[in-house]
């Protein structure tokens, strides 16, 4: 996700219980191939699937991989970075 994180940054995730995902919203998601918790941003929203990318597109494994996601793979939205 650089340059929005860098690598070692930690984050403060919070789940969706009062708000939907949103375009633009990073949020840590579990990967669908290996289950792996990632870091992402929405870009697209589309039958309430989830098409997210990386920051730095020339690098990110994202949806352009492994496609869109479930909402049952959102962990929640990235409230804070330390």
């Amino acid at each position: 996700m650089y340059p929005s994180l860098n690598a070692g940054n930690m984050v403060l995730v919070c789940g969706y219980f009062f708000s939907k995902p949103r375009i633009g919203d990073i949020i840590a998601v579990r990967d669908p191939r290996d289950e792996k918790t990632i870091i992402k941003r929405i870009s697209k929203i589309e039958n309430r699937q989830y098409f997210v990318e990386g920051d730095n597109k020339a690098a990110s494994t994202d949806s352009r991989d492994f496609g869109m996601i479930d909402k049952d793979n959102i962990i929640g939205k990235v409230v804070f970075v330390l």
